[in-house]
């Protein structure tokens, strides 16, 4: 009896072990932190990478870690619309929101990823550029919030520091704050440059001191289609538009277009160096193995393309991005290049997904995880739907809708009779509008009926609320063609 008292004993003893075993096995993975970081006007070709001039380092030790999604776009070019739709994932047919609009509805401001992981356990901050409006207070999507106006310097500390350092500051210190180590934490870092100083006429872009000579002893190669024969042949509505105002202040002699483009690029490896600070913060506080990173634009840039300056039209520059996605905890898919169509809406339902968060069903984007993870079986998008809704009055930028498929690009200017067609395959560089051309007339139409077919998909998903006061119809010159 003894024996099998001391037996029984053993038993249980083991099952105890086994049970404390199991209870271990099943501890949910911690999650990981999650760091999104948007520069403005930072269009898809200018990482060093990339780049025979620019300089971007850290960056470039980013796409070589990660993943560089090679085909990124916005569905609307224009900072304001843009990031409202990474926010939320919907297209600014459905979200109504541009500059001079009331703030996005209700439904729209709390599906907001930041809110919807806050609502999930997640800490949640901003800081920098913010210019658009939500609904309701920010303290109730963000546990840290620090919005920021363009600025050149910014006295931090006692010392005066360039306004890209004084966003890095402040993201560093909410990386460091010891809340951080009770929860897994998302934070939104956007930055204003590469964005220029529209009223400084004399310089434009600004950047730390410390990158003045950059290169300075650099020729700018001339940009594609910056002869007069290309711009003479646009509409007049084109030729007077805000795009080629700007492109008087900034490229209209060679030695204007050599100082801006060099200004530009050195506000780019501004905003570079102060990815670097921030990855060293997560170094720092020991978390960087456990954050994923991904870097955007958050619109394209006509760097003297068509004598043209800005975004605001329908043409690659316009809607390419640069995309890096960022996760250290995959050692697999370092370094790799992606071609599959990456969409700004997707950004959102991407970043609940990491985190194991379920998105909103009013998502219009669709997360790239299974892309990053390399699942052979996935169904994914050959065309998306893209428009330019912003109207002011005191300058010129003409509204446009249309699509992209792999092949065609299809541009309509619906108020000013103006269409466009590219055939990316032959012609990639958007040099011949096949609008025109007899042959072509069947792929015409067809995308502009496909084009219509988005408009009314995307308005029949706006919210109750944004139906009410929308200022967007659906009205086009062609939509009977």
């Amino acid at each position: 009896m003894a024996i099998t008292l001391i037996a029984g004993t053993g038993l249980l003893t083991a099952c105890e072990v086994n049970d404390k075993q199991t209870e271990a096995a099943v501890v949910p993975e911690k999650k990981p932190n999650i760091l999104f970081i948007l520069a403005d006007d930072h269009r898809w070709d200018l990482i060093g990478k990339y780049h025979p001039i620019i300089k971007t380092p850290n960056l470039d030790m980013l796409a070589n870690k990660g993943v560089v999604f090679k085909n990124a776009f916005v569905t609307t070019p224009i900072c304001a619309t843009s990031r409202v739709s990474i926010l939320t994932s919907l297209t600014e047919r459905t979200h109504d929101f541009t500059f001079g609009r009331p703030g996005t509805g209700i439904a729209e401001s709390n599906s907001i990823y930041p809110k919807v992981l806050k609502d999930n356990g997640y800490r949640s901050a901003f800081v920098g550029k913010y210019e658009i409006r939500l609904s309701g207070k920010a303290e109730d999507k963000f546990d840290y919030f620090k919005e920021l106006l363009q600025t050149k310097t910014v006295k931090y500390k006692g010392k005066e520091i360039p306004q890209t350092y004084h966003i890095a500051e402040l993201a560093n210190e909410f990386i460091a704050q010891p809340e951080n180590n009770a929860k897994p934490w998302v934070m939104a870092v956007n930055f204003w440059d590469p964005h220029a100083h529209d009223r400084d006429l004399e310089d434009q872009y600004h950047y730390p001191a410390e990158f003045e000579d950059y290169y300075k002893d650099v020729t700018i190669p001339p940009a594609k289609f910056s002869k007069d024969k290309t711009f003479d042949e646009f509409p007049e509505f084109l030729k007077t538009s805000i795009g080629h105002v700007r492109w008087k202040w900034r490229y209209d002699t060679e030695e204007k277009y050599q100082k801006m483009v060099k200004r530009h690029y050195r506000a780019i490896t501004g905003v570079d160096k102060a990815v670097g600070m921030i990855y060293a913060q997560l170094e720092k506080q020991g978390v960087a193995d456990n954050t994923i990173i991904i870097y955007a634009g958050d619109n394209g840039y006509n760097i003297n393309e068509r004598q043209l300056a800005g975004k605001w039209f329908g043409w690659e520059e316009d809607l390419r991005i640069p995309l890096i996605v960022y996760d250290p905890r995959n050692k697999a898919t370092q370094g790799t290049e992606l071609q599959q169509m990456a969409l700004n809406i997707d950004i959102a339902p991407t970043i609940l997904d990491f985190a194991g968060v379920k998105a909103p069903e009013s998502y219009q984007g669709t997360s790239l995880v299974s892309l990053l993870d390399d699942q052979q079986d996935v169904t994914w998008r050959n065309e998306f739907f893209f428009e330019h809704m912003y109207q002011p009055k005191r300058v010129s930028i003409p509204p446009t809708v249309g699509m992209r498929t792999d092949r065609w690009k299809y541009v309509d200017f619906y108020k000013n009779d103006f269409q466009q067609l590219y055939d990316l395959k032959n012609d990639p560089n958007e040099q011949v509008n096949l609008a025109n051309s007899a042959e072509h007339q069947a792929v015409l139409q067809d995308l502009s009926k496909r084009t219509d077919a988005y408009i009314h998909k995307y308005e029949n998903l706006r919210s109750e609320q944004v139906k009410q006061r929308s200022s967007f119809i659906n009205v086009r010159k062609h939509s009977e063609n």
